[in-house]
Order: C-alpha cells, then sequence, then structure tokens
C-alpha cells in the first residue's frame, strides 16, 4: 500500500457514524464474510478503504430496500465478485474468439440466475402483499357490513 494510500483508510468508528450503523455491525459483517479491512493500525484498529466502504453501502442497500438476508447478499456478491472475473477474463483473452463466447455463456448464467433469486424475492413480497391486501378487503366487506345492520 502506497502513503496516499495508507491516508485513504478510516476508522471502524468512522465508517460507522457514515453508514449509520454500529462497530459491531461491521465487525459481524467481516466475521460472516462479506467484507474485510483493508488493513488494521498497529494498535490492531480496523481500517477501511473506499472500495470497502461502497461495498458496505451496497450491502445494505440489499439489506434495507431489497430486504434479503446476510446469505442472500453473500450470494449476490460472491455472483458479482464472478462477473468481474469473467469480465477480466474476457479482456484478456481478446484474440481468443473461442475463450470469449465460453466466457460470454458464463456471464449470461451467473445473470440468470441473479435474475433468478430477485424475481423469487419479488413473488415473496407480492404474495405477502396480496395477502395482507385480501384482509384489508374482508376486513373492509366487514364493516360495510356491519354498518348496514
Amino acid at each position: 500500500m502506497t502513503n496516499n494510500e495508507l491516508y485513504d483508510v478510516v476508522t471502524i468508528d468512522m465508517v460507522s457514524r457514515q453508514l449509520g450503523i454500529t462497530p459491531r455491525t461491521l465487525r459481524y459483517y467481516e466475521e460472516v464474510g462479506l467484507i474485510s479491512p483493508t488493513l488494521r493500525s498497529t494498535g490492531g484498529h480496523r481500517l477501511y478503504d473506499q472500495n470497502t466502504i461502497d461495498r458496505l453501502k451496497q450491502i445494505l442497500r440489499m439489506k434495507d430496500y431489497l430486504g434479503i438476508s446476510l446469505q442472500e447478499i453473500q450470494e449476490v456478491m460472491d455472483a458479482e465478485e464472478s462477473l468481474k472475473e469473467i469480465r477480466r477474463t474476457f479482456h484478456e483473452n481478446i484474440e481468443r474468439a473461442d475463450v470469449q463466447r465460453v466466457l460470454v455463456k458464463q456471464y449470461i448464467d451467473v445473470l440468470h440466475n441473479l435474475i433468478d433469486k430477485m424475481n423469487s424475492k419479488i413473488e415473496n413480497v407480492v404474495m405477502m402483499r396480496d395477502l395482507y391486501q385480501e384482509q384489508v378487503n374482508r376486513s373492509l366487506h366487514f364493516m360495510d357490513e356491519w354498518e348496514k345492520k
């Protein structure tokens, strides 16, 4: 790590304040393998770079906005790493159309898998919403019947 890069790291407290999460949450995400500190200070304190902070932001968006579990987040993050690796390998094999063709197929397969996971999640959320809507409709019907009496 260069001297400039050393200045681009922040402590666990700074990251937790910036993202509105607890240091314990960050340590837990590290424990389950979602993130890892960029390095540690001489005192053993965790230090994070902007790439890790961006990854944390993505994890929090998936957790908060999509309501997916940490295991599902890990699967998505792993898939995104696979996509990066496939793109890197694709560009390394610019002269090998046969290899690139296989890589594009792999890329599409990974994306289809991600889409299937998201569709499954969406279907479950829609099913839950529909159940609640049915309860609202039954309750409204009950109120209408009650007011007629």
